[in-house]
């Protein structure tokens, strides 16, 4: 398996740095949560994003096809959720490897890490898979490694944007907020500390200049649809964000946030664009369900 040792984690207490590097789904953390790319490692080349895929590899590639996205000056990247559900995710991650495309952290990604090492670690002699991701043993350990290395976000500051998977709590710094947001957020609430906090700290700031009191977010993220609000119509910038996991809603455009997960693998359809030229969707429909709406 991927997993490191805790001798990795040496200068982090140890153990208790060994389990304090966990995910939200109790695996280990990528080496670097967040990614800023380099504008020059980019040069002449087009970002082109892909909603979530979830094996759909024939709708995949007949999208990358039509978008002309498979040429020398086109990287393409993933937001999340390229594996589960659909019917060919090994052939899925090969692809992605092959043509040099980035990817973050999906929800469904650290479901099928977890499911992983929890396979290979049950017997010495034998991978052990659930019988949920029979695939898993017709994938290669690089490419599962590809997948864990994989970030929770990835920030492109010469087109003011971020992408990440699910989503962003409006006014937390991207440094600050929560793992399982990002992995899984759809609709943020109202925070019942956040007006307590401010006061308090208003009020020690008045007595003492230099105080460090924290500031609660006035939203905390939920993934559940049907309480407060969705993030998306929420999010203010500055950055704009590029998102999926969302596949109830479909596509969604708002003024600093889109949406491209529309449900490829329940049987609508896999949509991309081009970072520089937003405004023009790409889109494939599905050849057919391939798993039922929750």
């Amino acid at each position: 398996c991927f997993w490191r040792s805790p001798s990795d984690f040496a200068g982090k207490r140890g153990f208790r740095g060994f389990f304090a590097a966990l995910s939200p789904y109790g695996i280990p953390l990528p080496s670097k949560l967040h990614v800023t790319l380099k504008e020059e490692d980019f040069a002449g080349k087009r970002l082109f994003l892909v909603g979530d895929v979830h094996g759909c590899f024939d709708e995949l590639t007949e999208l990358l096809d039509r978008a002309n996205a498979l040429t020398d000056d086109v990287q393409v990247v993933f937001v999340g959720d390229l594996v589960n559900k659909g019917p060919k995710n090994v052939e899925c991650v090969q692809l992605a490897r092959e043509i040099g495309a980035l990817s973050v952290r999906g929800n469904h990604d650290e479901f099928v890490l977890r499911e992983y090492c929890r396979g290979f670690s049950k017997s010495m002699q034998r991978n052990s898979f659930s019988p949920r991701l029979p695939w898993l043993e017709n994938l290669p350990r690089e490419s599962m490694q590809w997948l864990s290395d994989m970030p929770y976000s990835l920030n492109v500051p010469w087109l003011n944007c971020v992408v990440v998977h699910a989503g962003l709590v409006p006014d937390v710094p991207l440094s600050d907020q929560q793992l399982i947001d990002l992995l899984e957020v759809r609709n943020i609430v109202e925070n019942s500390e956040s007006s307590t906090s401010a006061a308090n700290a208003d009020s020690n700031n008045a007595s003492s200049a230099d105080n460090k009191t924290e500031r609660k977010s006035r939203f905390v993220g939920t993934k559940h649809i049907n309480e407060g609000k969705p993030w998306a119509k929420a999010w203010q910038g500055p950055a704009h964000v590029y998102f999926g996991h969302d596949a109830r809603r479909g596509l969604q455009q708002e003024s600093h946030a889109t949406g491209l997960d529309t449900g490829c693998v329940y049987g609508r359809c896999l949509t991309g664009l081009y970072l520089d030229e937003p405004e023009k969707l790409f889109q494939v429909d599905a050849a057919r369900p391939y798993q039922r709406t929750g």
